[in-house]
């Protein structure tokens, strides 16, 4: 009961929060431009260093807990420099959930909890063969499979944050291989990019971590990257759109969330990840493959003056070999399938937009259906740069039964 009245009491806050600033307005509008942190190389400024660095906070309750809880969701640091249009060079570094629970006195003396310290999400070089048409790069890389949102930003989307929030069994469901072949996302490999007309593509080969599970009757990652071996060494990614309106930029890897009506978008998209031999069953020589494909189409456009809307759907299908109860010990546990969709309307001039989210999982490993319902309400202060966004969402896990839960977030997101 005290955790609701927490809730309520935040909400009620969130809610005049704006109200209080749209009256502060009419006397002055402040001034929230700023020219993007970045260093010219040359005189007319075509080489330069791009610096980004972005913090997002928490405030959470959860059903299951008797208290609220502060947490850092993400804090981090990203640069890239385009010394000649012949090649590119980018470095990403951070932390994720950071808490009461992984809050450590004396990092450097860490050992068991490595939740507090920072790590390397991103390091690759490019370089471009045809420009615009084929880019090659190299190195720990988020050029991803399968779908959109499995190359979204984490700057701009446009729900509080990833898909799946925790309540369900797919729990960011769209990295399909976090915390099984890769670095929280990310691939160790080699990478080609490119537009051709309206057609966007990526597509990738990559040595996948080192991960050897027990064997048992039920398959368990078993890969092996030892000199003497390279059983499940190599996986392969690839993700396709067609743009129908405008086109937009894959510089970099990052998905935007939402334009906030500034483009007109519509893409339609289709991607893979398949993993040989990832696998084994039993013994080392018994091995099963891992393949995931996925589809979305995604629409961002102002439909007038006042009003801007952003939608998702996508649909994903997840396969690990050929036996039913796998867990992949992964966020997303077994073979089966996802559909997921979001929507929001943006408020132009209140700075307002109001959002809905619902996913919904049959997986072999989960005796029921899993489901999420989300409703979110994003009020930005400058765009993505600063925004406040309350959402709550409600779900429940089929593995457990069918035991439900809820969760309320309050977030404040600040990107320079």
């Amino acid at each position: 009961m005290k955790q609701l009245f927490y809730i309520l009491l935040l909400s009620f806050i969130f809610c005049l929060f704006p109200q209080g600033i749209s009256a502060q307005q009419e006397d002055m509008e402040p001034d929230h431009s700023y020219k993007p942190l970045q260093a010219k190389l040359n005189e007319d400024g075509s080489k330069y260093v791009r610096f980004i660095m972005w913090h997002q906070l928490w405030l959470e309750g959860n059903s299951n807990q008797e208290s609220l809880r502060f947490s850092i969701r993400r804090s981090r640091f990203l640069a890239y420099a385009q010394i000649s249009p012949k090649f590119l060079i980018l470095t990403h570094f951070g932390l994720n959930n950071l808490g009461p629970n992984t809050l450590t006195a004396n990092p450097n003396s860490q050992t068991d909890n490595q939740t507090s310290l920072l790590f390397l999400h991103d390091a690759w070089g490019e370089f471009a063969i045809e420009q615009g048409k084929l880019h090659v790069g190299a190195g720990l890389h988020y050029w991803n499979g399968i779908s959109r949102l499995s190359n979204q930003s984490t700057l701009n989307m446009m729900t509080l944050d990833n898909p799946g929030a925790g309540n369900s069994d797919v729990r960011l469901f769209p990295w399909n291989n976090i915390t099984t072949s890769d670095q929280f996302a990310r691939h160790l490999g080699i990478y080609a990019k490119g537009t051709l007309g309206k057609l966007q593509y990526r597509i990738s080969a990559n040595n996948a971590r080192n991960n050897i599970g027990a064997l048992g009757a039920v398959p368990t990652y078993q890969v092996d990257n030892s000199a003497s071996n390279s059983d499940g060494l190599w996986n392969f990614a690839g993700y396709f759109k067609y743009d129908f309106f405008e086109q937009e930029s894959d510089k970099l890897p990052y998905f935007v969330g939402s334009y906030l009506g500034k483009k007109k978008v519509l893409s339609l998209g289709a991607g893979f990840f398949h993993h040989p031999n990832a696998l084994a069953v039993n013994t080392l020589d018994n091995r099963e493959s891992v393949t995931h494909f996925a589809a979305d189409i995604f629409y961002d456009a102002p439909l007038n003056e006042k009003l801007a809307i952003s939608t998702l759907g996508a649909y994903y299908n997840y396969g690990y070999g050929n036996t039913d109860g796998f867990d992949s010990g992964g966020l997303v546990p077994s073979s089966g399938t996802v559909i997921h969709g979001q929507a929001g309307l943006l408020f132009r001039d209140l700075k307002l937009m109001p959002y809905i989210t619902y996913n919904t999982a049959d997986l072999d490993f989960t005796p029921e259906r899993s489901n999420e319902f989300g409703v979110g309400l994003n009020y930005f202060v400058n765009g993505h740069f600063a925004k406040l966004t309350a959402e709550f969402t409600s779900g429940n896990r089929g593995f457990t039964g069918a035991e439900s839960s809820n969760i309320f977030r309050l977030q404040a997101h600040i990107f320079l």
